[in-house]
């Protein structure tokens, strides 16, 4: 999900309140629900993008979803940004606080793709590639996707690793295209 500028900086601006009142955990677990909630919940967010839903009924909806799940400071910045009728930016926001707080505890998200679920030991040898030097820790998030036909896919931010037998396939596939036996006019 790509942010917004303002669901960024809003972001930006509870984790620097959430450092300072030393919640930042805490309220990190609370934008992981909230996000989750909205990306699966077609009608929670077409509800809070509405310009014809008063501003009173979507706090009274993010109060009874959200009141006693999160915390304190959560709920008084809910209630903040929809008194301010930006409600329709809260999904940007939780994601953006999500990228920005694994960015602060240097949390690398690397996206596993492979064709059957895989066991423990083919997960820590995969991970092996991904070692860094520089202290982060790596989340890893498993797909499991069959066309590949057999091998991984991993994926870290713009950087990708693709050992996947399809990619194989049509790398042989493109070699015997080209026939090196007739000239090219």
């Amino acid at each position: 999900m790509r942010e917004s500028l303002a669901g960024s900086r809003y972001a930006k601006s509870l984790i620097a309140l959430s450092i300072e009142k030393n919640e930042l955990d805490a309220i990190y677990s609370d934008m992981v629900l909230i996000s989750e909630t909205i990306e699966q919940s077609k009608g929670l967010d077409t509800l809070l993008k509405s310009p014809v839903v008063k501003t009173d009924k979507k706090q009274g909806v993010l109060t009874a979803i959200f009141g006693k799940n999160t915390t304190e400071l959560t709920k008084q910045f809910l209630v903040l940004i929809s008194s301010r009728n930006r409600e329709a930016l809260i999904g940007d926001i939780a994601s953006a606080f999500v990228r920005q707080y694994k960015v602060i505890n240097k949390i690398i998200v690397a996206e596993l793709t492979s064709a059957v679920k895989l066991d423990a030991a083919q997960k820590e040898k995969i991970l092996q590639l991904l070692n860094t030097q520089d202290g982060s820790s790596i989340e890893v998030i498993e797909k499991i996707n069959p066309d590949i036909i057999g091998g991984f896919i991993v994926r870290v931010d713009d950087k990708q690793i693709d050992a996947s037998i399809s990619r194989k396939l049509n790398d042989l596939r493109q070699d015997f295209s080209k026939n090196q036996y007739i000239a090219d006019f």
